[in-house]
This record gives C-alpha cells, structure tokens and sequence, in this order.
C-alpha cells in the first residue's frame, strides 16, 4: 500500500515537471507581451477565462433551448 502512495507521488511529480517544461515557453510569451509585468499577464488571462466561461454558459443555454424546442445543434459549418 505504502509503495502505490509513493508511485502515485511520483506520478504527480513527473506530470507537473513535464506540464511546467511545456508550458515555460508560453509563459515567457506572456509575460514578455505585457513588458514583463506579470499582474497585468495574470489578469488579462482571468479575463479570458472569465469571458470564455460566460460563451459556455450562453452555449449551453442555447443548447439547452435548442433541445427543448426539438432542434438539432450543428457544430460544423455549412
């Protein structure tokens, strides 16, 4: 039992080691794009999250509707 605990953390460690590698480069991207102020990166990406959880939350209202009405929701374009 105690070494699946000990496998799991290393697991966890391994997975935020390589999730931090690939996600450096973009970090640097932002944080460049706003001259190096890190509070002005955090907060436009808030603001991104923000936004794109306010275009699911219409999207599945509009889904929702779509369903009640007996309409089919097409996700590719014409």
């Amino acid at each position: 039992m105690k070494a699946l605990k000990e496998i799991e953390v290393v697991r966890l460690q391994a997975a935020e080691k390589l999730a931090e590698e690939t996600l450096r480069g973009e970090v640097d991207a932002v944080v460049a794009f706003h001259q190096g102020d890190s509070r002005a990166a955090i907060t436009t990406l808030l603001l991104d999250c923000h936004h794109l959880r306010l275009q699911l939350a219409l999207r599945d209202k509009d889904v929702s509707r779509g369903m009640s009405c007996e309409r089919t929701t097409r996700f590719e374009r014409p």
